[in-house]
């Protein structure tokens, strides 16, 4: 059995292949140029390819191989293994258009993404992610992130990857933009409300309009957005009907751009759950300017709202805590914003009416006077299992007495009380007591189950 030109399924591993095909007795493939079977002399298996001529077949395969660009036969290769010979040997550097149209199996996108970004980790995939999906992403976020301003032509460049790319993007990661040379006298980047638009199963987006390097075309204000940018930025997002994370990080938003990314966010994206601006500089006008463009009912299906480092004061937590009652979030996190324990008291008030399961008060300049409040919190929250108040001066006292309501919550599983003025035995005090929460759920889950499965026998 000649097994030197891939011949078996390449959806089976190579492990599984050596555990039932004797290796004296077939030759395994190569793959990057390196023999996958370590036990047989290099010298000896050079030799013997050079003297085994091919077969007809496979002097038949290396001709449409050749002549693919011209010839595209796929689907009238009958046979598995002519498909997977014409997948290993086929040139990825193909016309893209052309590879989309006729291949989608996921061996061979697996392959085209390895040899493209050979330095770059392979993206993270589940069962429902095929390969040619997280190729075409990482495709058009190159695109977009080394496109200059002066590039930019929507009926051309920009309509022709749309039209190869679009049908596969679920999720784009932007994590920088070109800046405008300097002879222009904005700092526009390009615009992004045509390639939004044009995106209809679109779910994931993470953006950025920060610039990684400085290059020729740096000059100082080229990282903010502009008037023309957040126009564009809302025109697209608007459009984005399938959206449900969307993320903006390292950019500078003024009060009146959040007018516009609320309404657009809140007018088009129906499905949002996840919403993050991050080191964006939002500060209490900005969140004062986003919450005046909503309605009561606007975000209805946000679960995830992060605003780390946001320069958010406790004027700034105030105003966000009176909109909060009406969402329904799970997770919220303040992170490096000096809310201090004014602001952290208007939150804690909040979160009683809220199904919140995570909390994060990293970093924001609370103090011990909150210890009332947030023991309170403690006592009367049912659904509350993640709290972080690291990198806040709460103090020792403040142990002491969480130390003697601790017991009263049943719910929490993570409290995290770093650099806050406790003592390490009184952490690892708090650490054994939320263990003991966590397995006590799992035993309660254990039963619950037995209960139901009980029942279904019953039944029958």
């Amino acid at each position: 059995m000649d097994f030197t030109y891939c011949e078996f399924p390449s959806t089976v591993s190579i492990d599984t292949f050596k555990a039932y095909f004797n290796l004296t007795d077939v030759k395994l493939p190569k793959v990057g140029g390196k023999s996958l079977d370590n036990s047989q002399n290099p010298s000896e298996v050079q030799e013997g390819q050079a003297n085994q001529a091919k077969s007809l077949r496979h002097l038949v395969l290396d001709a449409i191989v050749e002549n693919w660009s011209e010839l595209p036969l796929y689907q009238q290769l009958r046979r598995r293994e002519d498909r997977n010979y014409l997948l290993s040997h086929l040139d990825t550097q193909l016309p893209l258009q052309l590879l989309s149209t006729y291949i989608r199996e996921d061996f061979f996108w697996q392959r085209c993404y390895g040899q493209r970004w050979r330095s770059a980790p392979l993206q993270a995939r589940g069962r429902e992610r095929p390969w040619i999906n997280i190729y075409m992403e990482r495709h058009v976020q190159e695109f977009i992130e080394n496109m200059q301003t002066s590039d930019y032509e929507q009926e051309g460049n920009v309509q022709v990857a749309l039209d190869i790319c679009a049908a596969y993007i679920n999720q784009l990661d932007i994590s920088f933009l070109q800046p405008a040379p300097p002879t222009t006298d904005a700092n526009d980047h390009i615009p992004l409300d045509y390639l939004l638009s044009n995106l209809p199963d679109l779910r994931q987006l993470r953006l950025s309009f920060s610039t990684k390097t400085a290059g020729c075309n740096y000059q100082m204000g080229c990282n903010q957005l502009t008037a023309r940018d957040i126009i564009h930025l809302a025109k697209g997002l608007s459009q984005c009907h399938e959206l449900r994370k969307f993320s903006l990080h390292n950019t500078k938003l003024m009060p009146y751009q959040l007018r516009f990314l609320a309404h657009s966010l809140d007018k088009g994206c129906h499905h949002l759950s996840e919403m993050s601006l991050l080191h964006c500089a939002v500060g209490d006008a900005g969140i004062r300017c986003f919450l005046e463009t909503c309605s009561r009912e606007s975000f209805n299906t946000l679960t995830i709202l992060d605003l780390t480092n946001n320069k958010i004061t406790e004027e700034g937590a105030y105003i966000l805590s009176r909109t909060l009652k009406h969402v329904p979030l799970q997770r919220l996190v303040l992170r490096l914003n000096p809310i201090q324990s004014d602001g952290a008291a208007a939150i804690f008030n909040t979160l009683q009416v809220m199904p919140i399961k995570e909390l994060d008060l990293g970093t924001c300049g609370i103090t011990e006077t909150i210890t009332k409040l947030f023991m309170m919190l403690v006592c009367q929250h049912t659904t509350l299992l993640d709290i972080d108040l690291s990198n806040n001066s709460v103090g020792e006292e403040f142990g002491k007495h969480l130390m003697k309501i601790i017991s009263c919550n049943k719910v929490i599983e993570k409290l995290d009380l770093r650099n806050t003025g406790l003592s390490l035995e009184m952490r690892k005090k708090f650490q054994e007591f939320l263990v003991k929460n966590v397995e006590r759920k799992k035993y309660e889950a254990l039963k619950q189950k037995q209960r139901d499965k009980f029942k279904a026998m019953m039944q029958l």
